[in-house]
């Protein structure tokens, strides 16, 4: 019970074709139907808009670990 409480929710926002923001949830996972994209916080006041480019949470993996490097 108590890790569900630290369980880390995403917040999205679901974009129509054009590409503005028709809806903002806290989930935690992306969902399936429609276009949803990762943002860093909720801001109602995105809803009706286009979302800014610095509210889109970047999924680049970084690399953690050893790498090889030219002798």
């Amino acid at each position: 019970m108590i890790a569900s409480l630290f369980k880390r929710r995403r917040c999205y926002a679901q974009l129509n074709a054009q590409g503005i923001c028709v809806a903002l949830w806290e989930l935690p996972r992306q969902p399936q139907q429609g276009h949803w994209v990762e943002v860093n916080e909720l801001q109602p006041r995105w809803i009706g808009k286009s979302l800014p480019t610095a509210a889109r949470v970047s999924r680049h993996a970084n690399r953690t670990g050893w790498r090889m490097l030219p002798a």
